[in-house]
């Protein structure tokens, strides 16, 4: 039996990072809204074999040691105890080191067809304590769909809503991307110092005032990420120029991203960038 499970990409509307665990784990506070980007993973049981074979169609995400779609299923397997090896080939569309959540929204996938598979019976609790072990956007991923996200992200609150639905989204990736361990090190290097409250974003959204989310979102990790990689500056100040609404790098970066309703604009700078050698992507919230 073969099947296929999407994994969609996502992006921040605001994000906090405070304290960190025991475990050297940030808590974060974060709005995560679920694009229409995604991978596509197909999956199947193998018989007779003693190994697990995950490959994907972009070679650079193939060439990575040991990715996160192989740790979720060596932790599934260590945790519930099956003995099935697995086939996964993943169709890769979410840029990687952009901030858009693919690695973590490909081993929720993984999560969510092994249960599939094995036709496995998990209370939403044992689910959710599984996906925060491999990251903290993978709770989340599991379920795709806007929400207030804190602590390890394991506490999900669902944003009903069809906020920015009229809205399409133009995602820019600069053309290196940024490891999240190395934003999080500089931004303690930096210091911690709030910059925003979640909050308000929150009922903004809830009440899709885009003035008012424009005025209020925020992502404490632009400024670490900027410091770093500067081009992430130069790309929102040019896309505020063009006259895109809710300008901001998303999650750990380096994607940028601008709403609009005007999509003949957004092929336009579509293709600027693309001429400039970035990568983009024009998408909406996923529906």
């Amino acid at each position: 039996m073969s099947m296929i499970e999407k994994a969609y990409a996502k992006i921040n509307l605001s994000l906090d990072v405070h304290e960190k665990y025991d475990d050297e784990y940030h808590n974060i506070d974060t709005i995560m809204i679920p694009i229409e980007l995604h991978d596509s993973l197909q999956m199947e049981i193998l018989k007779d074999s003693r190994d697990d074979f995950v490959t994907c169609d972009n070679f650079a995400l193939e060439v990575e040691k040991y990715n996160l779609c192989h740790k979720m299923l060596d932790l599934l397997r260590e945790k519930w105890g099956f003995t099935e090896r697995f086939r996964i080939h993943i169709h890769k569309n979410i840029f990687l080191q952009a901030g858009l959540g693919g690695g973590s929204a490909d081993a929720a996938a993984v999560l969510r067809g092994v249960i599939k598979l094995l036709k496995l019976s998990k209370t939403d609790a044992e689910i959710i304590e599984i996906a925060k072990e491999i990251g903290s956007d993978v709770p989340w991923s599991l379920y795709n769909r806007p929400a207030l996200v804190k602590g390890h992200g394991e506490e999900i609150e669902i944003l009903d809503t069809k906020s920015l639905s009229k809205n399409f989204i133009l995602v820019i990736k600069p053309n290196v991307g940024i490891p999240t361990h190395k934003i999080f090190v500089h931004m303690d290097e930096m210091g911690y110092k709030p910059v925003g409250n979640i909050d308000k974003v929150k009922e903004a959204y809830l009440n899709d005032d885009v003035d008012a989310i424009e005025e209020n979102m925020f992502n404490i990790l632009e400024k670490p990420a900027i410091d770093l990689m500067p081009v992430i500056q130069e790309i929102k100040d040019d896309l505020k120029n063009e006259g895109l609404r809710c300008v901001m790098m998303t999650g750990s970066g380096s994607c940028v991203y601008g709403f609009s309703k005007n999509l003949k604009l957004l092929k336009k700078l579509q293709k600027k960038y693309e001429k400039n050698g970035l990568a983009t992507e024009i998408t909406w919230i996923k529906r």
